[in-house]
């Protein structure tokens, strides 16, 4: 390719560049005017299901050779920008910055959100209850450890319902000072993270003292004030707070995925593809759990996961279950299968319907 080639090939791509930044303000002012008559008829500013929708619609139409994760990645910043044209929207998360929870409120929410970190899963909702925030973001269970349990007990807790889900395939990588594993005396990451690499740790750290951390990123921060530490995080972190990588992927399992929840006062409607989140109190007699069960059986309604936590405050040895199933509350089924299930169990609350997440995101 000559010169003259290259430069009109640049000149073409200028010329595409001011159309889009042209039909990118016209759509701006276009949701200006959307956000205008939502606020006069009370309607929310959020509307995963109108986003959901035209991503679909986008993915569908898309001849390549744009990939769909490059698409989906432009319209989250175009959602984002939009919303934010509409109302300032908030979001807390488990923080601090840098974590995976952030990463997950990120994919969903975009940049042009405010991002507010919090230390714990309780201040995350405490902050969505009060409506200091739009939205929080906590860890709800992973794919190798389980669920968080501090998030199924506010979940029993607090006023606070779901209102949505993001999925994130996790990639753990080895950080310290100096990139060297001879230095390594210390491993450090939060929980879950040294569950999910357990066996790996054993195998290549077998003398190493494995401490726990409220956050990756706290673990990266303990990293870099100690050279004998190494800290378990996400790759980003290293680029971040200035640690070397050492080894990348050292999850036991390659499909290690955690659904993060998205809390909030927003009420998703049915979409057709959607997940109810309850939680019940069975009466304490024998075959209560089976006779409860059996309903959603009856009407045909799949379970997806179901738990028994503590019932926290109650008497000992006193538990709640909670309880996963596929449709939205607003199905007949299932809301005939609520009814019934309310007047035979101690409670039922109803913790969000809301649709399910698609293809995890990489980060």
């Amino acid at each position: 390719m000559n010169k003259h080639d290259f430069e009109n090939l640049r000149g073409q791509i200028d010329r595409v560049d001011r159309e889009i930044l042209d039909l990118l303000n016209r759509r701006m002012a276009l949701s200006e005017e959307i956000g205008r008559r939502k606020a006069t008829q009370g309607h929310e500013v959020v509307d995963s299901d109108r986003e959901e929708a035209i991503l679909r619609d986008l993915i569908s139409l898309n001849p390549g050779p744009l990939p769909e994760k490059t698409l989906r990645a432009v319209y989250r910043e175009i959602f984002s920008g939009s919303r934010a044209l509409q109302m300032p929207l908030t979001v807390a998360f488990l923080g601090p910055a840098g974590t995976y929870c952030h990463e997950a409120a990120a994919e969903k929410f975009g940049d042009s959100a405010s991002f507010i970190p919090c230390s714990t899963v309780a201040e995350v909702f405490e902050e969505v209850n009060r409506g200091g925030v739009t939205f929080g973001v906590v860890p709800g269970e992973n794919s190798i450890e389980g669920s968080v349990r501090e998030t199924l007990d506010m979940l029993m807790t607090s006023p606070t319902g779901i209102c949505g889900e993001i999925s994130l395939r996790i990639s753990h990588a080895l950080m310290n000072r100096s990139g060297r594993t001879e230095d390594i005396r210390t491993i450090i990451s939060h929980p879950q993270a040294l569950a999910q690499c357990r066996q790996w740790l054993k195998g290549r750290f077998p003398g190493a003292l494995l401490q726990e951390s409220s956050s990756t990123a706290h673990a990266a921060e303990k990293a870099m004030e100690d050279a004998g530490v190494a800290a378990i995080a996400n790759e980003s972190l290293a680029k971040r707070v200035g640690l070397q990588v050492i080894r990348r992927g050292i999850q036991d399992k390659v499909e290690n995925i955690t659904r993060f929840l998205i809390l909030g006062a927003l009420k998703p409607m049915r979409t057709g593809d959607d997940k109810t989140a309850i939680v019940f109190w069975a009466e304490d007699r024998p075959g209560s759990l089976y006779s409860l069960l059996e309903k959603f059986a009856r009407y045909e309604i799949n379970l997806t996961r179901i738990e028994s936590r503590p019932d926290k405050g109650a008497m000992p040895w006193k538990y709640a279950f909670l309880v996963d199933l596929e449709g939205h509350r607003d199905d007949p089924k299932i809301a005939d299968c609520l009814k019934e299930l309310s007047s035979r169990s101690v409670m039922v609350k109803v913790l969000g319907s809301f649709p399910i997440c698609s293809e995890p995101a990489l980060v």
